[in-house]
């Protein structure tokens, strides 16, 4: 099964490498250096099924992204999946009400069971 995925990370050399692992996987990937831009793209009508979402980008928090998200894409809820190597993480992915965390550097098997689980819930 492969899913829609947006990536929103300001460093585009992971970006783009993490894509490419994902793409390899089957998976439909489109990358965005700022939680401001892959918003508008979703808003625009942009077909996602799930968001990977650094938890810190340029400009729009994380928590404000999610806020957002979850208040104008109607009816179903994206799941959302925060990766960072922040040592608050996990804390900060819990208070913004992500579905999952995962760490830098990405386990890449953690991180495609994660999509695997979250995409079947869609």
């Amino acid at each position: 099964m492969s899913a829609r995925i947006v990536l929103v990370d300001d460093d585009t050399g992971f970006a783009e490498v993490l894509a490419e692992v994902l793409r390899i996987e089957r998976h439909e990937v489109r990358t965005f250096p700022t939680a401001d831009e892959a918003l508008a793209w979703l808003l625009a009508g942009g077909k996602v099924d799930i968001v990977l979402l650094d938890l810190h980008t340029p400009g729009m928090s994380a928590d404000r992204f999610q806020e957002l998200l979850r208040s104008t894409i109607p009816p179903r809820d994206l799941p959302i999946v925060v990766i960072s190597g922040d040592p608050d993480l996990y804390t900060a992915a819990a208070a913004m009400g992500a579905e999952d965390a995962i760490s830098k550097p990405v386990d890449i098997e953690r991180l495609l069971t994660a999509i695997r689980r979250h995409d079947s819930l869609n």
